[in-house]
């Protein structure tokens, strides 16, 4: 028979995980600072708190540990190599008590162990205001934010941006660089994609990128093409919205029979193909809808991904 951990080594071993893989994580998403002949590493420490949990309670302040960044700065010319190195206080970070709690302010302070929905693809169904079907598979991505692909009664496929404005999943798969050819090379039902090719904003690559960008950034007028403009879509969107982490490409490998590697945690155009045609099947009966609100659709994000987010 197992045992239910106590709380404390429930919120120890979270606090933890956050100290030896998640800051380290959040520290090497920082931009790097590259050049052909220097190169420069990070190591990170935290010092001993200067202050014990009970005065830290008695003068109202804060148990916590100085954050320091050890940086070295290597170049080097045809015949030798220099190394210098210095630290740096990059802040303060508060430090879990014996109890398993925080102290600010001098006040005890929980961090709770939360369920939420899992990263993923769920296909659901619900009725317009028409009584009318409408089948939906909704992208959740790892910090919640969603992608929804809908399709209508004459199995057009559209993808939701927001809960206002709908585009073609063509505009979608160009912007993320197919060709028409390649997306109905890769696609099991191509006859129901050509309706959408007499539309004029699907005519290029560039054509699609400014539509979608002026849907997903709200943006009025009539934007211009740039290289700078692409860069702010793939950074803003398919960089950061549609990031699944670790869970959700396990998760949308598993229910769309992939096989794209678990490191690969960005949302694919293969990723949007397979899942058109998971739900062109559903439409017509050839599969099954998810249950969203079911524990195995569920997951514990614990105290060490409450403090990385």
């Amino acid at each position: 028979m197992s045992t239910i951990p106590g709380f404390n080594q429930i919120q120890f071993e979270g606090f933890c995980r956050f100290i030896d893989q998640g800051l380290a994580e959040e520290l090497s998403k920082f931009p790097k600072i590259e050049d052909t002949n220097q190169e420069i590493d990070f190591e990170f420490f935290l010092v001993e708190p200067l202050i014990k949990e009970r005065d830290v309670v008695y003068e109202s302040l804060t148990y916590s540990s100085e954050l320091y960044v050890s940086a070295r700065l290597i170049w080097k010319n045809d015949r030798r190599r220099y190394i210098q190195e210095q630290t740096i206080l990059i802040g303060k970070i508060p430090i879990m008590t014996s109890l398993g709690a925080f102290i600010v302010n001098g006040i005890y302070r929980i961090v709770i162990n939360q369920i939420l929905q899992s990263p993923g693809i769920y296909y659901q169904s619900e009725l317009n205001d028409n009584g009318i079907s409408v089948y939906t598979g909704t992208i959740i991505s790892d910090w919640g934010g969603r992608l929804e692909l809908e399709i209508d009664r004459i199995a057009r496929i559209w993808v939701r941006v927001s809960r206002q404005q709908k585009l073609s999943i063509l505009v979608l798969l160009s912007a993320m660089g197919l060709n028409i050819r390649e997306i109905l090379e890769n696609v099991c039902y191509p006859e129901l994609f050509l309706s959408f090719l007499n539309d004029k904003k699907i005519g290029s690559k560039e054509n699609a990128i400014l539509e979608f960008y002026q849907q997903f950034a709200c943006v009025e007028g009539d934007p211009v093409f740039s290289e700078s403009l692409s860069k702010d879509l793939q950074k803003k969107f398919f960089q950061q919205r549609c990031e699944l982490g670790g869970i959700g490409r396990r998760n949308m490998n598993r229910r769309l029979n992939l096989d794209i590697p678990q490191n690969n945690t960005f949302l694919l155009p293969r990723d949007i193909l397979a899942a058109a045609d998971r739900l062109i099947r559903i439409k017509f009966g050839m599969g099954t809808l998810d249950d969203m609100n079911h524990l195995q659709n569920k997951r514990i994000c614990s105290v060490a991904d409450l403090l990385q987010e």
